[in-house]
């Protein structure tokens, strides 16, 4: 029966834990996602934890294992062993005896080393001065060719500077040149606003004389209506004086007879 409840939660439950985190994970994303049946998944999904949790919850102890099987030492009033390194140690200083190796010898080679490094250092330093000299050899190469640039350049800057310089006179002359056309246009619209001044007193002159004439006219119009006025009154009157002439005649029959 042990072994079948060792069987279960060593192969059985990791399965179920894998397949009821699955459900969770799915009931969430239907909530998250507000799909068909949220509700339902979720629920599901958390009682497939439960249960989960319900069964682990009887999962037997494992047994610790016993370290002392593999390492001796690790059991209780093991004497101790004895370290590899003091062995290598005891082997390094029995050879050295052996070999007549003292403290002395040790020191005059650890000094001997020391020197050996001192010139090494200064042996690079001499390495370093000669690098150096080939260097300033190089640069000082590189200077000259330098200043031979520089003598080219300034040969060319200064052919440029006579060129701008009689290009400075040729600009001076139409500067001149313009200024000349300047001032007879000056000229030219002082006349032409002479011209204009005068054109406009012209206009002035001739729009009085139009307003003269319109004002001539208007009165000779008024005039002839006055004139058409009387012509009507005096042939009203003419009729008058036919009509009372006439009269005057009856009245003259009428006491001669």
């Amino acid at each position: 029966m042990a072994s079948k409840g060792n069987f279960f939660y060593s192969s059985v439950m990791p399965k179920i834990y894998g397949i009821g985190a699955a459900v969770v994970i799915l009931g969430a994303m239907f909530k998250i996602l507000d799909w068909t049946g949220a509700n339902l998944m979720i629920g599901v999904g958390l009682t497939t934890e439960a249960i989960i949790f319900f069964l682990s919850a009887f999962e037997p102890r494992q047994e610790e294992m016993d370290w002392s099987k593999i390492y001796p030492e690790l059991a209780e009033g093991a004497p101790a062993k004895k370290s590899k390194g003091d062995d290598v140690s005891a082997k390094l200083d029995d050879m050295l005896s052996k070999a007549k190796i003292g403290p002395e010898l040790i020191e005059s080679l650890g000094k001997g080393m020391s020197n050996l490094a001192t010139s090494a250092q200064k042996m690079g330093n001499l390495a370093d001065a000669a690098v150096a000299t080939n260097e300033y050899a190089t640069n000082v190469k590189s200077a000259a060719k330098t200043l031979a640039d520089m003598n080219v350049s300034y040969s060319k800057t200064a052919a440029a500077l006579t060129e701008m310089s009689s290009a400075s006179q040729d600009a001076k002359a139409y500067h001149t040149q313009i200024q000349t056309v300047t001032k007879n246009l000056s000229a030219l619209n002082a006349v032409y606003e002479m011209e204009l001044q005068d054109a406009n007193s012209h206009v002035k002159t001739l729009n009085k004389f139009y307003n003269s004439m319109s004002t001539a006219m208007a009165g000779i119009t008024e005039a002839g209506k006055e004139t058409e006025a009387f012509k009507n009154e005096l042939a009203k009157l003419n009729q008058n004086v036919s009509s009372l002439n006439k009269i005057y005649g009856g009245m003259l029959s009428a006491m001669k007879g």
